[in-house]
C-alpha cells in the first residue's frame, strides 16, 4: 500500500488502503485484534484520518469483508472462463490452496460468531460450491453425483485449510502444499469421467 498524496506532509490513505490493512490484520491475528489506533500506526497515518472514510470499527470490518467477498468473486469469474472443465477444477483447487491470506480470513471469520461473518462465509462457500458442481456436470456427471463430488472437493479444501493453519507436519512448506494439491487434483478431478 502506498499513500496517494500527502496533507501537510502527512501521508493520506484511501478507504481501500484501510480495508486491505484491516484484512491483513484479521488474517494474521483474527477479527478481535483489529483496532483503529494500531491499524493507523501500521499505515503511518493518524487515527483521525480513519474517520474520513469510516463511521467506526464496525463499518471498517463490514466494508473489509465486502472487499474480500468481491475479490473472491472476481477470482472465481476468472477461473470460470477456463474452457476445459478438468483444467478449471485443477486451477480452482490450486488457487484455493495457494491463497494463504484468503484461507486465514476464512478461518478468522469462522471464529468470529456474528451474522455478518456467517453471511460472508455462506456467500463465498455457496459461490465456490456452485462453480464446482457446474464444472463436474460439464465433465458429464449426473446432477446428484456432481453435487456430491463438489461437496467432497470443497470439504477437502476446507480440511486442508484447517490442517495448514494447524501447521501439521505434512503441509508446512510450499512443496508440501504443491504435493497435496497435485494429489488432490488427481483424486478429485481425475476420478470423474464422461460416460
Amino acid at each position: 500500500m502506498t499513500a496517494k498524496k500527502t496533507r501537510g506532509g502527512v501521508p493520506t490513505r484511501t478507504a481501500a488502503d484501510w480495508e486491505e490493512g484491516a484484512l491483513d490484520v484479521m488474517a494474521a491475528r483474527g477479527v478481535g485484534a483489529l483496532s483503529i489506533p494500531d491499524l493507523a500506526r501500521s499505515l503511518h497515518v493518524t487515527k483521525g484520518s480513519f474517520y474520513w472514510h469510516f463511521s467506526g470499527l464496525d463499518d471498517l470490518i463490514r466494508r473489509s469483508i465486502s472487499r474480500w467477498e468481491a475479490s473472491d468473486k472476481t477470482t472465481l469469474e476468472e477461473i470460470r472462463r477456463i474452457e476445459r472443465p478438468a483444467t478449471r477444477l485443477r486451477t480452482l483447487f490450486s488457487q484455493a490452496m495457494s491463497a494463504e491470506r484468503a484461507q486465514r480470513l476464512f478461518l478468522a471469520l469462522s471464529l468470529w460468531p456474528t451474522d455478518q461473518s456467517a453471511a460472508a462465509l455462506r456467500k463465498v462457500s455457496v459461490r465456490r460450491l456452485r462453480l464446482l458442481v457446474e464444472t463436474y456436470r460439464e465433465l458429464g456427471l449426473p446432477d446428484e453425483t456432481a453435487q456430491q463430488q463438489g461437496l467432497l472437493a470443497y470439504s477437502a479444501y476446507i480440511g486442508g485449510v484447517h490442517l495448514r493453519n494447524a501447521e501439521t507436519p505434512w503441509l508446512r512448506t510450499p512443496d508440501d502444499v504443491a504435493a497435496y494439491v497435485d494429489h488432490a487434483a488427481r483424486v478429485l478431478v481425475g476420478a470423474p469421467r464422461k460416460r
